[in-house]
């Protein structure tokens, strides 16, 4: 240790000249981090001057959120010899972490640029690393290469969702390197050149980590000496050949889908090796216990303890649910599989699909996309799933239907799966009691990764999946003309807002995110022009809803975002007040984020109509929401619940989406919402290693296609879960049970619904964490049981 530390004082001591002082330097994007962003930012970085105090808090510092690559240029205004660089930051609190990369490259002209190294590596390897934990300013440096320019461009990526840097330095080399030739070829693009490296270090990364983990897994595998020490062998081997280079041709089409390439299927193949030499058979498919639980990936027996080839599923008549077919290839070689259901009739609609794996930009493969076909391929060594959707028709007749899944492959495979699907004579409605939502923001022509190419089929998808709660930007309600008295002498043009509604024709309800401020149209709030002009705005606005179809609680506002300050309170305290007194039909929706609800200011939640918190929140402090929020309701408030919690291919389909629906029914809540529907995080979801920031649509969405996810499809299971739960509870207090069964049906309603969401907290909403994802169908079951016991005919049922 007294060594190395010898060696950095020494190298401090002996570093060369900082030649980047004072020079002029380009920010790409421009820094967005509200707490150290300023005008100075523009020197700050070659200013000599080093942050004191914490370090992103300070405006000495220049900071990015949700930003990634970001590219710093300096201009040396000369062509100079280069031996070094060095990028000071800080990280390991509140969500801060250390750069994933830094990439350094040179140019002569500021157009055609040459790769230098990568800044963190060199480093970790010539000064140490940071520190792993808590918080630290640390400076990555080196003055241990050999080139010239007179541009010197850092190409920083992220890691997480923010950026810090104060002062960053370049040293100066010996004269002669002036004239030496560049080592790697001319690059004319930086951006292309940040996303063909961010590919190549996240899918080496993958490469490298399960080449770890299989060996790892072999070793502490069950299996003869003999047949381990081949397995080794291939190992090794493969050992010897790992890529030292990702190259893709486009890094805008790559997709991560895995196995990543031949390199990465001949690892899977040894894993299939290793299967073998356990005796499983070459082909296996059998029932998932839940369609949520993470498939297997590496593993040394990806096989339950118990096999199931059997399935039973009850049904609503109009209800969709899953039934998903996990199927193992111990074969030497990847297999073409094909899955189909018989016996059914015409009625019960099947729809198929099966998951692909993905790698995401953390690391963590999934298995969530479902694209829909009955065919598909399974590679070697891997877990492939089949995902069958069944939906009766209103047609279908009650009943049992015995059927079969087969699932057969290129290799003469075949598996018979018995299934006993029964149908009872209930008809699930076509709109629900819960109604869904999710920013979608399908009111502009772009937002988010929604465009003209992918709209309609973004738009039908989530109508199929129950949502029919549109939401719209402040772009829908521009605010027309007044004049000096607040008066409105100019109405505001409608042609929006009309194709808004044109395109959710037939939702149930209409919200618009005014985003509101201190002032509308430059009248201050808490003044009488402030109050005349927003009340005239709205009451315009509602009478042309009402001309258009809407009626009383279909159109409503969310004014001001995540209110959590006394001010911000205030402000949408202001607001409610001015619209409710010359339109008080509209709905006033708020999403307060207070840890602690008590202290919110109290005439908030009495001004409002809609208290929406955030789901995670409550989880985190569960007693001081229950006594706020159903307090609230108890005085006539309707509550509602969202999530916003990311990234969120990370979060579990089962207890993060599906049952979020349970919790709204458990508090009495008649609408749920996600952020964001659309959001993809600025990317295609097929290519999450290009992730800018979080990613949080629970759908796969690309600029041109938008393809099904298990998260989604939970989002539905749950919405169907509080229809039947719903109706379950009404015929309990309409007294249409025997007294033996309603005193079952009040158990379930109570214990039930106690024993699906108790377990679950808020490190439970991540998707990789264990927990049985079977207590929610069970307790449907007992539901559906109890409803079908009495013979009943379709449940006349009015929302």
């Amino acid at each position: 240790m007294l060594v190395w530390f010898a060696a950095v004082l020494l190298n401090f001591l002996l570093q060369r000249p900082n030649i980047a002082v004072n020079c002029p330097y380009t920010l790409q994007p421009a820094p967005n981090y509200l707490y150290c962003t300023d005008p100075d930012d523009r020197i700050q970085l070659t200013d000599g001057k080093y942050t004191q105090g914490y370090f992103w808090t300070q405006k000495s510092t220049v900071g990015w959120r949700n930003v990634s690559p970001v590219f710093i240029v300096v201009d040396l205004g000369r062509d100079v010899s280069i031996a070094g660089a060095s990028f000071n930051t800080a990280a390991g609190v509140a969500g801060v972490e250390f750069p994933a990369a830094i990439w350094v490259l040179v140019s002569v002209d500021g157009k055609q640029w040459h790769e230098v190294g990568e800044l963190v590596q060199a480093s970790n390897e010539q000064n140490g690393p940071p520190p792993a934990q808590g918080y630290a300013v640390h400076r990555f440096w080196t003055d241990q290469w050999q080139t010239h320019g007179r541009f010197v461009a850092f190409v920083v990526i992220p890691q997480g969702s923010f950026c810090f840097v104060d002062e960053i330095e370049v040293y100066e080399g010996d004269p002669n390197w002036r004239f030496q030739p560049f080592a790697s070829e001319p690059i004319a693009d930086l951006k292309i050149f940040a996303q063909r490296k961010e590919i190549e270090r996240c899918a080496l990364r993958r490469l490298k980590e399960d080449l770890a983990t299989l060996r790892q897994i072999v070793e502490q595998a069950k299996i003869a000496e003999p047949t381990k020490s081949q397995i080794r062998q291939q190992l090794d081997e493969l050992a010897n050949f790992v890529p030292k280079a990702f190259a893709i041709d486009n890094p805008v089409s790559f997709r991560t889908t895995l196995p990543l390439n031949d390199w990465h299927a001949r690892l899977f193949e040894v894993q299939a090796q290793l299967w073998r030499a356990k005796g499983m058979k070459p082909f296996v498919a059998f029932v998932a216990s839940s369609p949520y639980d993470p498939l297997p990936y590496l593993r040394e027996n990806p096989l339950p303890k118990v096999v199931m080839e059997r399935v039973e599923l009850i049904l609503l008549r109009n209800e969709v649910r899953p039934i998903a077919i996990n199927i193992v290839n111990v074969r030497e070689r990847p297999i073409a599989v094909r899955v189909q259901v018989q016996g059914l009739p015409d009625t019960i609609v099947v729809e198929p699909h099966h998951a692909l794996w993905t790698d995401t930009k953390e690391g963590v493969p999934i298995a969530a996309a479902l694209p829909k076909g009955e065919r598909f391929a399974v590679a070697s060594g891997m877990v492939g799933q089949a995902w069958l959707n069944f939906k009766p028709t209103k047609k279908a007749l009650s009943g049992d239907y015995n059927a079969r899944i087969v699932i057969t492959s290129d290799a003469g495979d075949k598996v018979s799966i018995s299934l006993r699907l029964t149908v009872l004579p209930l008809t699930l409605p076509d709109r629900m009691s819960l109604h869904l939502g999710g920013w979608d923001y399908t009111d502009v022509e772009e937002r988010y990764g929604v465009n003209p190419k992918n709209r309609d089929a973004f738009i039908a998808h989530l109508r199929e999946h129950f949502v029919d709660i549109p939401w719209a930007s402040r772009f829908v309600l521009p605010s027309g003309k007044f004049d000096a008295q607040g008066r409105m002498v100019e109405e505001p043009d409608t042609t929006a807002f009309d194709q808004w509604l044109n395109r959710w024709r037939g939702a149930s309800r209409f919200y618009v995110f005014v985003n509101a401020g201190s002032s509308f149209e430059g009248s201050k709030v808490g003044t009488p022009e402030f109050e005349r002009k927003v009340g005239e705005w709205i009451a315009f606005w509602w009478r042309h809803a009402q001309k258009r179809g809407l009626k009383k609680g279909q159109f409503g506002v969310l004014l001001v975002d995540e209110p959590h300050t006394p001010e911000q309170d205030e402000l949408t305290i202001a607001w409610a007040k001015a619209l409710k007194k010359t339109a008080p039909e509209v709905v006033i929706w708020v999403d307060p984020t207070w840890s602690e609800p008590q202290r919110m200011n109290p005439q908030l939640p009495e001004v409002v109509d809609v208290l929406c918190p955030q789901r995670a929140i409550w989880l985190r402090n569960p007693k001081a929401h229950e006594e706020f929020y159903l307090g609230w309701k108890a005085k006539g408030k309707r509550l509602a619940l969202y999530s916003c919690s990311g990234p969120s291919k990370l979060l579990d389909p089962y207890a993060y989406y599906r049952l979020q629906a349970w919790h709204c029914f458990a508090i009495g809540a008649d609408e749920m919402f996600f952020w964001a529907f659309g959001d993809n995080g600025g990317n295609s979801c097929w290519n999450a290693y290009l992730d800018p920031r979080n990613c949080y649509t629970p759908l796969f969405i690309a600029p041109d296609s938008v393809t099904p996810a298990k998260h989604m499809e939970a989002i539905r299971e749950g919405v169907q879960d509080y229809e039947i739960l719903t109706m379950l509870s009404r015929m309990v207090r309409e007294r249409r049970f025997k007294s033996s069964l309603s005193a079952e049906a009040e158990r379930l309603l109570k214990e039930g619904i106690a024993k699906v969401l108790q377990p679950i907290g808020v490190n439970e909403l991540r998707w990789h964490v264990s927990k049985d994802r079977t207590v929610a169908d069970r307790v449907r079951e007992w539901a559906l049981k109890l409803l079908g016991s009495e013979r009943l005919t379709d449940y006349p049922l009015v929302h």
